[in-house]
């Protein structure tokens, strides 16, 4: 079951949103927005690309080593991370 309902979102995310997602597709990438915002857990992690992985890991807390080496595979300065 579907309900309309109408929320405030800044300009640029809409923009944004129009330029990246097909107008048939829109409510479908914003309920699975939602959805993975609001149980974290249920993300399907084999549709995240190695990049994203990589960049997520970096924002947790593990070691430095680990930080060093997936900012090095990223190609960005890891200091902004320890």
């Amino acid at each position: 079951m579907h309900i309309n309902r109408t929320f405030s979102l800044k300009l640029t995310t809409v923009e944004h949103l129009n330029e990246e997602v097909r107008p048939k597709l829109r409510s479908k990438f914003v309920d699975r927005a939602i959805r993975n915002r609001l149980k974290p857990e249920e993300i399907d992690v084999s549709l995240l690309s190695t990049n994203r992985l990589m960049n997520i890991l970096l924002s947790r807390d593990v070691s430095e080593f680990v930080k060093r080496v997936v900012a090095q595979e990223l190609g960005i300065d890891v200091e902004a991370y320890l």
